[in-house]
């Protein structure tokens, strides 16, 4: 099997019911010219109809091939669970796809949490305990995922039992892959358990308290803490009923991957380079060089020295629109800095945009960073690959480029040097590293497919 980029798993992963259905159909028409441009994962799904494979082979083929295995609590991937399970043919799922449609609006609606404009610490908490099984105070998952795909699988064949199953277990569904959605935010919710408690810590002891305090932005509403003096105790129960600030919470993560990551290779290259105008003259040529490729409409001329004052002039201009952006007279405040980061983020806590694999290890990573966990919870490659299987996603592999780095990164004794030692070896290749991706994440992957087998 081919080996594919981290773009494609994400396509694999993230395409909706109704687009996977047209990927599974184009697979399905023989037509190497269509098939070709089709992800993995359903070019897999296919083949298992034409071969016949049980729902065990067919997982076990995704799995070699770094794909997801099919998610029981999805209605599209439900069927296709009941069709492997029963050797079904292709024609005959089809006829199983107009049941799930009589269901999916009912499943788009059913989603009871975080339905207001704003995301508060109790309703997170209160997400989080109702896909959890209280174990002496722990937050363990209750497995529901496993339980539906067994359901499932003891469906007595028939469509009338598919039917009543489905109507049954309605509430079980969701229309993006809740297990995933479920780490995401138990992790962040330990991440601003933490902050708390640094905070309340710092307020007990006297010391370090205005560094904790700035470490509360990621929610709203803290003013009211300076206004007038609050006990630990006091302080904690405030921020326990708070509403979350998305924006700064993306900001944060944005700042632990060094900032710049979210920006193009070219950006981590100047960063890497420093003032170009103190250069030496070798380095000023090569920097003129992947200017000249980055961007050869701008950067035209054969002159190195006329290119990079050129590109000093435009870096001095987009330091003047920061400060403008940035500055307490200014029109702009910032309001509008990060918001499709912001506006994804706040999707993914509320269960309208599917997380996929790459995105969820990196926020991860990010959030372990900064709570204090217990060890059962503490990210190892044990953990990783435990949260993985949960998720439906392929465990940790040495061969996958991602996956190595990620690997590389939990065993480093300094990972934040490992992380920008990997950003910029990517730069220098004049490739975006992987996060390039999550920043890009609340564009419509529909949309991106169409564009990519144009």
């Amino acid at each position: 099997m081919e080996k594919h980029t981290v773009f494609d798993t994400m396509i694999d992963e993230i395409l909706s019911d109704a687009t996977g259905a047209q990927m599974l159909e184009e697979s399905m028409s023989f037509d190497v010219s269509r098939v070709k441009n089709v992800p993995i994962r359903y070019r897999i799904i296919a083949l298992g109809f034409v071969r016949g494979y049980s729902l065990d082979e067919l997982n076990a083929k995704l799995q070699e091939a770094g794909c997801a295995r099919l998610y029981a609590r999805s209605l599209w991937e439900a069927g296709l669970i009941y069709a492997f399970s029963n050797h079904l043919s292709y024609e005959e799922w089809l006829k199983l796809q107009d049941i799930c449609s009589l269901f999916r609006d009912q499943v788009d609606s059913e989603n009871t949490f975080f339905k207001g404009s704003t995301i508060s610490m109790p309703e997170l908490a209160r997400y989080i305990q109702e896909g959890s099984e209280d174990e002496d105070g722990a937050m363990e998952t209750k497995h529901l995922t496993r339980l539906v795909e067994q359901k499932i699988i003891n469906i007595i064949r028939g469509e009338a039992a598919f039917s009543d199953f489905l109507y049954a277990n309605v509430e079980a569904f969701s229309p993006v892959r809740e297990k995933t959605r479920y780490y995401f935010c138990k992790y962040l919710y330990y991440m601003l358990l933490s902050r708390i408690g640094q905070y309340t810590g710092a307020l007990k002891e006297g010391i370090a308290v205005e560094d904790a305090f700035s470490e509360l932005v990621v929610f709203k509403g803290i003013s009211q803490l300076k206004r007038k003096k609050h006990t630990a105790e006091e302080a904690k129960a405030f921020l326990l009923q708070a509403d979350l600030s998305c924006g700064e919470i993306f900001d944060a993560f944005n700042y632990f991957y060094f900032e710049y990551v979210s920006l193009d290779w070219m950006q981590v290259l100047l960063e890497y380079y420093g003032n170009p105008s103190a250069l030496p003259d070798s380095a000023k040529h090569t920097l003129a060089d992947y200017l000249r490729r980055y961007d050869p409409k701008t950067y035209q001329s054969d002159d190195d020295a006329a290119l990079i004052a050129q590109l000093e002039e435009k870096l001095e201009e987009d330091e003047e629109a920061m400060d403008e952006i940035y500055s307490l007279s200014g029109s702009g405040r910032g309001y509008q800095r990060n918001r499709s980061g912001e506006n994804t983020l706040r999707k993914y806590i509320k269960g309208t945009l599917d997380i996929d694999r790459t995105t969820l290890l990196c926020f991860l990573l990010f959030f372990a960073s900064e709570a204090d966990l217990t060890p059962e919870n503490e990210i190892t490659v044990a953990r990783l690959n435990e949260i993985l299987f949960e998720c439906g996603f392929p465990t940790l592999r040495e061969e996958d480029d991602f996956d190595f780095f990620v690997l590389q990164y939990l065993a480093s004794d300094d990972p934040v040097g490992y992380l920008m030692e990997e950003v910029t070896s990517y730069a220098l290749s004049e490739e975006n590293f992987y996060l390039y991706r999550v920043y890009q994440s609340s564009s419509s992957y529909s949309e991106d497919f169409e564009k990519l087998t144009k």
